[in-house]
């Protein structure tokens, strides 16, 4: 697939609250080129559906979803198709997807939750498949002394609760059926510094079935100790 520019940042899009560092990040780019055309994509937490509108005119299909309502459906009249509403661990689908773009949406996790999430989506992707995914930079200066914390109001509809550097990342998917394929910093001028990160997709399906079989053993041993 050749090189496509990003997305030019639209003034006139109505749904801004999720933040967009996949366009300082030049990151369309390198998860592009690893996709044939038509590839089926899912878009994981589309916010306001700025680049599930990209994708779309690219010429892929793209399933996506976000846990806020206001946003899916803003993305959904953006894009003038169905754009579900649920959390990751949430979503499903009969066959695996070609590729994963999660732009800006796991650190709305806590960091105790991303690596069963990651995993969760890993098992909805193709062997060598790539999953494009970023997070604010552990340690990075971030703009107007806006802190991350839990309790942010209830209108900011995406909390960056989870910093992560390198290391972070790669601990992180250690033990996950991912692969780091590239990873890359920018700034937005806003959140200050982010990374990125293009994960590849373990070729052998059974390490999925070796990491929920792990992660239910570890499951019982807790439920185990605390009775």
């Amino acid at each position: 697939m050749p090189h496509s520019p990003s997305p030019a940042p639209d003034i006139n899009i109505a749904a801004h609250s999720a933040p967009r560092p996949a366009l300082s990040g030049q990151a369309h780019a390198p998860f592009l080129t690893r996709l044939k055309a038509g590839a089926h994509l899912l878009e994981a937490g589309c916010g306001g559906g700025e680049d599930l509108h990209h994708f779309r005119e690219l010429g892929f299909v793209v399933t996506a979803f976000d846990a806020s309502l206001s946003q899916a459906r803003a993305a959904s009249r953006l894009c003038s198709q169905p754009v579900r509403v649920c959390r990751f661990e949430q979503m499903h689908n009969v066959l695996p997807f070609d590729g994963i773009w999660a732009s800006a949406s796991l650190p709305c996790l806590a960091e105790a939750e991303l690596a069963p999430v990651l995993a969760h989506l890993a098992g909805l992707l193709r062997p060598q498949g790539p999953l494009y995914c970023s997070f604010p930079l552990l340690g990075g200066q971030q703009c107007h002394d806006q802190p991350l914390q839990d309790d942010v109001p209830a209108r900011d509809e995406y909390p960056l609760r989870t910093r992560l550097d390198e290391a972070h990342l790669a601990a992180l998917i250690a033990p996950l059926p991912l692969a780091l394929q590239q990873c890359w910093h920018s700034d937005d001028g806003v959140q200050g510094r982010w990374l990125h990160a293009l994960l590849i997709r373990d070729a052998n399906p059974a390490t999925i079935n070796q990491y929920r079989g792990r992660r239910s053993r570890q499951g019982a041993r807790r439920d185990s100790a605390s009775r």
